[in-house]
């Protein structure tokens, strides 16, 4: 008769091979093709309960077999709320203490109420909704950049004009020009351009004065004669350049940008100081827009005869206009300059350097506070209108939000054509041939892969790297590495929080792959720290099909690998797989269930040559799980193992439960469990007394003598 090491050791020696054996047995591959195939039908726990070839199947995998009859009480275990501690500690499942139920019901993806978990649909997720905002701020400052340049070129080439053909030559000045004083380049004419530009504009029939006031507005900044030559000595005046470029920041949307304050305040320092009299600064709308923002006050609540009366109040007579107005931003305006009653100059200038100093300093804190605060408001804007989105029709008739998504990935609302996104935001972004991937334009890529619609334009589930359920279970096997340092403690909290705030932003493998921490993260949470795996060796480990039987990590010399493989959502190209709306288990669920029955099986199968093989088997599995010496007292079938390897007598158990605990810690390291070595070791220990506790001859067993304790 074989022995129950014997057993034990033709299992053991190569699991891989013995589970893909009994896999293949025809009436497992037949029952794990049923399942395949049919647990993705399961709308409802009453679904699955009902459908007896289906439920058996699970339970027997997760060790349940003799509960099957008990429909009632695993509809109670399936449908208990487990999504949070706090709710897992109140559900029915976290109050029973035999652990098999909770691992059966994070299994699985029920409601409270029955039904298959839903899962969110949404046009965009948190992850990307917060790199959107990034790249909308970071445009923003482009914007300024740009504008900067623009008006560096400008400022710096206009002098090189002497007729109006010069400027017509020139697009990048010409096209600076319109877009100050507010005129689409991409729709006038050359022609009208010229004639506008050529008109007399004391002359109310000229073409200048016969169109709209911005033409006439670009008429009057330039010095060109009828015949379009320059009258005078420049093309623009130095007073006409400051006013285009000051302009052009406005106009560009960069007015609020720091190299726009930087530049009003250049030309508000060189206005201020040729100020003869206060009607002289109101006439000037620049330095009163300039004052307005410096010191706080709302453009559309002032008049020229308010603002002067303020500027020429005498703060030492409590009944003037700025002394008896409730805001008090009027007298610190009135005390900014230095005006008589009656608008002249009490002194050198309107300003002394510190006046000019404090106002310039009080424009540019309070520039900076309006722009971030504009900026919050349309981030905000944003986040509440893309959470209501459902389509891309929707999307494209909400124009504050579609302005604000284009204007994020740089491109001009203005000048895109809505169908053109129509089609991008419908395009696949991980298929080389769909519209944005064809379209060779970057933006259009970024775009379509900055949201979750599908080819109908219908809002989907969003596709993950991992499941809730796959993240939480990393993250814990991750824990389960560190000790009880508090330096580590720190470590391991700081870690978990990178790794949970940070895997939702991958999209590809490669993605992960180039995040070091990431992926050190996940290989000590699988154990494989050690293996020195290139990112090849993981590249084909996460794009493994872990369903296909001929894959790279279910070859016997890769089973090692499979654990991490199914904690990833990568399919064979290294993209996210689609996330259904509804499905009772991930793949890696599923995969993780077929293979725990085929496992149960090997287990079943020695058992029914030899009960202590299967122990062995079953402590070996259950091994990784045993975090203390109450995990195993808590299990009868773990507790005759180790009281059999461990020499303890079985009366042990009328002792103290804390007393069991030590005679256990006392002769067994639990940290050697997780040594694959010395775990074969112990329970080849086992095994052999196993055989001599329940032979009826006494004799010498030889594996005895091999482990030194015949």
């Amino acid at each position: 008769m074989i022995s129950t090491y014997a057993m034990y050791t033709s299992y053991a020696a190569d699991m891989s091979k013995s589970l893909k054996r009994v896999a293949t047995e025809p009436n497992v591959e037949n029952d794990t093709q049923y399942f395949q195939d049919n647990i993705g039908k399961v709308k409802s726990v009453d679904d699955f309960i009902n459908n007896t070839r289906l439920f058996s199947y699970a339970m027997k995998a997760y060790g349940l077999e003799d509960m099957t009859y008990a429909k009632a009480f695993m509809k109670k275990v399936l449908t208990s709320d487990i999504s949070t501690s706090s709710s897992l500690s109140a559900s029915f499942v976290g109050k029973l203490t035999d652990p098999r139920f909770l691992t059966f019901a994070k299994a699985f993806q029920f409601s409270p109420d029955g039904s298959v978990a839903q899962q969110p649909v949404t046009a965009q997720d948190s992850s990307d909704q917060a790199d959107l905002i990034n790249l909308y701020t970071q445009q923003q400052v482009n914007l300024g950049a740009k504008a900067s340049d623009d008006a560096a070129y400008y400022q710096a080439n206009i002098g090189n004009v002497h007729s109006v053909d010069d400027l017509i030559k020139n697009t990048r000045l010409l096209n600076y020009a319109l877009t100050a004083y507010g005129i689409d380049p991409t729709i006038a004419s050359t022609a009208t351009i010229k004639s506008v530009l050529t008109s007399d504009l004391s002359d109310p029939s000229s073409v200048a004065n016969q169109l709209p006031a911005a033409y006439h507005a670009l008429a009057a900044a330039f010095s060109f004669g009828t015949d379009g030559s320059v009258s005078g000595s420049s093309a623009q005046s130095s007073d006409q350049i400051a006013n285009t470029v000051y302009q052009y920041y406005d106009a560009s949307g960069a007015g609020t940008s720091a190299p726009a304050a930087a530049f009003k305040s250049q030309y508000y320092q060189s206005a201020i100081a040729g100020v003869t009299s206060v009607d002289d600064l109101l006439s000037n709308s620049r330095v009163v827009s300039y004052l307005e923002t410096a010191y706080g006050l709302d453009p559309t609540e002032q008049s020229t005869q308010l603002l002067r009366n303020v500027l020429t109040s005498d703060l030492s007579d409590p009944n003037s206009v700025a002394n008896q107005s409730t805001n008090a931003a009027y007298r610190q305006l009135a005390a900014a300059f230095n005006f008589n009653t009656d608008g002249t100059i009490n002194g050198a200038a309107a300003q002394t350097a510190d006046q000019t100093e404090a106002t310039v300093n009080s424009f540019t804190t309070n520039n900076a506070a309006a722009a971030q605060k504009y900026q919050d408001t349309e981030i905000n804007f944003y986040k509440t209108d893309i959470a209501k989105i459902g389509s891309v029709n929707d999307f494209i008739k909400d124009s504050g939000l579609y302005d604000f998504v284009l204007s994020a990935f740089g491109l001009d609302p203005s000048k895109t054509s809505k169908l053109t996104i129509e089609k991008v935001l419908e395009s696949d972004p991980s298929d080389p041939s769909s519209f944005a991937n064809i379209s060779h334009n970057s933006a259009y890529t970024k775009l379509a892969a900055a949201f979750n619609f599908d080819a109908d334009g219908n809002a989907k589930t969003a596709s993950v790297a991992q499941v809730n359920a796959s993240l939480t279970s990393t993250i814990q096997l991750y824990n389960q590495q560190a000790n009880d340092a508090t330096a580590q403690q720190i470590k391991t909290v700081t870690d978990d929080t990178y790794y949970a705030t940070t895997i939702g932003s991958v999209k590809t493998v490669d993605d992960f792959l180039k995040d070091k921490r990431l992926v050190t993260f996940a290989l000590d949470a699988y154990g494989l720290q050690d293996k020195n795996l290139s990112n090849d060796d993981l590249r084909k480990i996460l794009t493994s099909d872990p369903t296909d039987p001929n894959s790279y990590i279910n070859k016997p010399e890769n089973s090692k690998y499979r654990p991490m493989a199914l904690a990833f959502n990568f399919d064979g190209d290294g993209n996210l797989v689609p996330t259904p709306e509804q499905q009772v288990q991930t793949r890696g669920q599923m995969v993780a269930t077929t293979d725990l029955y085929a496992r149960q099986t090997l287990e079943e199968e020695a058992g029914n040559q030899d009960e202590g093989a299967r122990l062995a088997l079953y402590f070996q599995r259950l091994a990784p799980t045993i975090t203390s010496a109450y995990s195993i007292l808590g299990d009868k079938a773990l507790l005759q193992v180790a009281q059999t390897a461990l020499g303890l007598p079985t009366s042990m158990s009328n002792a103290d439960i804390e007393q069991q605990a030590k005679m256990i810690t006392d002769k067994l390291n639990l940290s050697d469990l997780k040594d694959p070595d010395k775990l074969n070791k112990f329970l080849a220990r086992f095994s052999a007394l196993y055989d001599v506790n329940n032979s009826d001859v006494t004799q010498t067993n030889p594996a005895l003598a091999i482990l030194g304790v015949a």
